[in-house]
C-alpha cells in the first residue's frame, strides 16, 4: 500500500516571500540614500576641522614681532610643522575638499586664511561655525569683514554663489 503525499506548491517564492524581499529592498535603498546625504555633508565637517587645525597651528608660528612681514606666505611654515590637518598638500600649496586654493598670509600681527571654490551649503556651514570669537573677522566673497559670529541669515545672503570664497583674519 502506497500513501500518496499531497503535492506542494511549485515555484521559486511564495507571495509573502516576495513581499518581504520588496520591503527589505526598499529599506536598503532608504539606508543607502541617507548614507549618501550624510557623506555629502561630511566634506563641510572635514573642512571645518581642517580650518580649525590650520588656525590653531598658525598661531604657533607667531613670534614676538608677529607673523612676519605683511604679505608673507605662511603655508610653507605650516606644512613644515605638519599643521595642515587633512588638507591636500602639493609642494607648498594647499587645496580644500573641493580642490579650491587655500592661502595663509601674514598681516604683521594677524594672519588671513582664505579658501576658494567652496559650495554654497558648505560656505554657510563654515561661516557660521568657524569665527565665534571677537578676535576673528570673516569676509565672504570679498565683502566687508564681520567680527565675531556670523548669523545663518547673513551667511545665506553672503554665500549666494554656487562656488564661494571665504577669508578669516585672526590674531
Amino acid at each position: 500500500m502506497t500513501l500518496s503525499t499531497p503535492k506542494n506548491q511549485r515555484g521559486f517564492l511564495s507571495i509573502d516571500g516576495v513581499m518581504w524581499i520588496m520591503l527589505i529592498t526598499i529599506a536598503l535603498g532608504f539606508i543607502a540614500w541617507i548614507g549618501y546625504k550624510m557623506l555629502g555633508s561630511s566634506d563641510a565637517a572635514v573642512e571645518q576641522s581642517n580650518i580649525t587645525t590650520i588656525i590653531t597651528n598658525a598661531k604657533k608660528l607667531k613670534g614676538s614681532s608677529g607673523y612676519g612681514t605683511s604679505g608673507t606666505n605662511l603655508v610653507p611654515s605650516l606644512i613644515a610643522i605638519d599643521g595642515t590637518g587633512s588638507m591636500g598638500v602639493s609642494g607648498t600649496t594647499l587645496t580644500n575638499q573641493w580642490n579650491g586654493a587655500v592661502t595663509l598670509v601674514s598681516n604683521g600681527m594677524t594672519f588671513t586664511l582664505s579658501e576658494s571654490n567652496v559650495p554654497k551649503a558648505a560656505c554657510i556651514t563654515l561661516t557660521t561655525k568657524i569665527a565665534k570669537d571677537k578676535q576673528t573677522t570673516t569676509a565672504i566673497n570679498g565683502g566687508s569683514a564681520t567680527s565675531g559670529e556670523i548669523l545663518p541669515a547673513v551667511a545665506t545672503t553672503g554665500c549666494s554663489n554656487e562656488m564661494n570664497s571665504i577669508s578669516w583674519t585672526t590674531y
